[in-house]
């Protein structure tokens, strides 16, 4: 796994409670609100002390016809109809003068505010909790899901630091962006100490920029409300490939119920499938290309159960290498719905990807079925089973 979306009764003590007890098969993202604080606190806090290994999450050989070098035969098709873009970065801001593409305002309300997204990785706070945050007697399906099928695979994580160090193969550099409001604030701090700084580049985009946060207030075309995040987030994309575009490899987005195993995360983008299919599906990278096929990486969702629009749930966040974030601002962005007022912003970065660029959702499942992307709370996850009638499920 490498998201979860959050929803948990108490969020805090939920996540220590999955460090203190060791985790033991999960992925990468994982999406989680209810009452209370964001639910960061724990993975992080014990998660060097889980040192096992898990086909849950690297899988046995693949075993459905692919080699080392090959992609499964749903990827390919994927990823068949998608151009290969030119890496050059194009200026599309027009001076900044309109939407999506002004820019954020500092503290005193300013534009032209570059948040520094380094300043996190660089000085990460120091994590703490309470003793009564780290109460693990309640033992729900969100406990079960995240000790019984849950791993960061810190092992591997660290073969890759060391290969990185001598040179031999750097990793690849995550940009990673959080949307909320000034209200919800106060969700920041846990997701800063815990996954946030291991992202190497980090923002939160609000409507209000407060820098010991890391909060950037990016303005955009109608109101700060739910029922036009699609606004909301053309203009964060959009600031971000304007700022950051060319010092980053991999860009992930979500709001602030969300948990991200980093770890995971940029393992699964260094991997050789990913890797393949970045480079067309035909052969591995030699790190000097300039062209690259765009990747739209999530938890797949059928809108409405019509398989003819695949999109990635944002609940647990979507994850897009630099093709596909300059094919989205470049190609779609300004001619795809730019006017549209929506909270559907994970469907429509969909629909423009596919009608403007025939970029379609990969199937980021594991080489045994599991998903890496959880967009709800862990004990859904757990015990989650598809409807008899296909046609109903999303």
């Amino acid at each position: 796994m490498v998201a979860v979306r959050r929803k948990m009764k108490s969020q805090k003590s939920s996540f220590w409670c999955i460090g203190l007890c060791g985790i033991t098969g999960l992925v990468f993202v994982f999406s989680s609100t209810t009452g209370g604080k964001s639910a960061a606190r724990s993975v992080a806090s014990r998660i060097n002390d889980n040192r096992k290994k898990s086909n849950f999450i690297r899988g046995p050989p693949p075993n459905d016809g692919r080699t080392a070098h090959n992609l499964r035969p749903t990827n390919q098709e994927i990823i068949s109809t998608a151009p290969m873009v030119n890496l050059a970065y194009v200026d599309v801001t027009n001076n900044h003068e309109q939407d999506p593409h002004r820019g954020a305002k500092d503290e005193d309300g300013n534009f032209g505010y570059r948040h520094d997204e380094t300043v996190l990785r660089n000085n990460p706070p120091s994590f703490q909790i309470s003793a009564s945050e780290a109460d693990c007697d309640n033992h729900d399906a969100n406990y079960r899901m995240l000790t019984e099928k849950v791993l960061v695979d810190i092992p591997a994580h660290e073969a890759r630091e060391r290969e990185a160090e001598t040179g031999n193969k750097p990793r690849a550099k995550l940009f990673c962006m959080v949307y909320t409001i000034q209200k919800n604030h106060d969700k920041i701090p846990d997701i800063r100490e815990t996954w946030g700084n291991k992202c190497d580049g980090f923002m939160v985009a609000s409507d209000k920029t407060d820098k010991s946060l890391g909060t950037v207030n990016i303005p955009h075309e109608g109101p700060e409300e739910y029922n036009n995040i699609w606004q909301k987030v053309r203009s964060m994309w959009s600031y971000v490939y304007d700022n950051y575009y060319e010092d980053y490899d991999w860009f992930h987005i979500g709001g602030d119920d969300l948990y991200l195993i980093v770890e995971n995360l940029r393992l699964y983008l260094e991997s050789d499938e990913i890797q393949l299919a970045a480079n067309d599906g035909k052969s591995l990278p030699n790190g000097d290309e300039v062209e690259q096929l765009p990747l739209f990486l999530g938890r797949r969702f059928a809108e409405q159960g019509n398989h003819e629009r695949i999109f990635n749930s944002g609940g647990s966040g979507y994850t897009m290498n630099k093709a596909a974030l300059k094919s989205l601002i470049v190609t779609a962005f300004p001619t795809c719905t730019p006017h549209l007022k929506t909270s559907a912003e994970d469907v429509m970065v969909a629909q423009c990807l596919r009608n403007k660029i025939q970029v379609f959702p990969f199937d980021t499942k594991d080489d045994n079925g599991g998903e890496r992307y959880m967009p709800f709370q862990p004990g859904h996850h757990l015990n989650y089973r598809p409807p008899k009638d296909s046609s109903k499920d999303w």
